[in-house]
């Protein structure tokens, strides 16, 4: 691998690339301004994704669309039997929506609600096809070229897990994250889990030592909070939101709580 590596960038055209990135680095800002100002809260991508499904039209890609699960995808078609690879950035930011994500700018600086996370990434994904365009490389294989919808919080990855239930690729890469120097080249699994307790309820004096939901939930907690997991691999655990009771008078009958685990090993994972 490092051998191809060290190959291509004695390619002429993969160093105009190269150089054409950084020289369009005010195309990039412009519109990553541009997709940063149209909201796109959790769950209602839409109009953003329109606006992005525009841009790759605008850029020459084939086939673009927006399909069943909201993700907009294009193909730069290559030569043909060669591998295909997918590079996406993901339309969705973590803020609800009415959040004002007008851009403003100080001392050079640039600030609104998901600037970085992830419309930059938008933004460097329409960036790589204009370089790929302009230094005129060609390609064997197809590239898959997307945005996609619900990578943050309760979306849970929807988008691109539709993507890959109804197809394949030999290589994918997201463009996301605020730090420049890091590749992420191993995928961390994560399990979620909605707990609920159940019990009779009942008036908190007259029907006082039935057991209660919110007790039951609270012991669990504490228990889980007493949990030792693994450094290496990294294994972590978190209680999200919890809900439960009625009335402050009243034994509860629910009680949920919402369960994160992640771990970089499977094995780990499942333990």
């Amino acid at each position: 691998m490092k051998k191809v590596f060290e190959c291509l960038m004695e390619k002429q055209e993969i160093k105009q690339t190269l150089e054409f990135i950084h020289q369009d680095e005010n195309q990039t800002l412009k519109e990553q301004i541009q997709l940063t100002e149209i909201p796109a809260p959790p769950f209602k991508e839409q109009e953003r994704a329109v606006q992005f499904q525009e841009m790759l039209v605008q850029y020459g890609l084939e086939h673009v669309h927006i399909d069943e699960e909201g993700n907009v995808f294009g193909i730069r078609k290559g030569a043909g039997n060669g591998p295909k690879l997918v590079i996406s950035a993901h339309l969705d930011t973590v803020f609800p929506q009415g959040t004002d994500t007008t851009v403003s700018e100080k001392e050079g600086k640039y600030f609104a609600p998901g600037i970085g996370d992830d419309t930059r990434g938008l933004a460097e994904v329409l960036s790589l096809v204009r370089a790929l365009t302009q230094s005129n490389v060609d390609t064997v294989g197809d590239i898959i070229i997307g945005g996609t919808v619900g990578e943050e919080g309760a979306g849970d990855l929807r988008g691109i897990k539709a993507y890959f239930d109804k197809n394949n690729a030999d290589g994918y890469i997201s463009i996301d994250g605020p730090n420049m120097d890091v590749i992420t080249y191993l995928g961390t699994g994560s399990y979620r889990y909605t707990i609920t307790y159940t019990g009779p309820g009942g008036h908190s004096f007259a029907d006082f030592g039935n057991p209660s939901a919110t007790h039951a939930l609270g012991r669990a907690i504490a228990e889980i909070s007493n949990i030792e997991t693994t450094s290496d691999p990294k294994t972590t655990f978190s209680v999200g939101p919890i809900t439960g009771g009625s009335s402050v008078n009243a034994i509860s009958e629910t009680a949920s709580m919402q369960v994160d685990l992640r771990s970089n090993s499977k094995i780990e994972l499942d333990r």
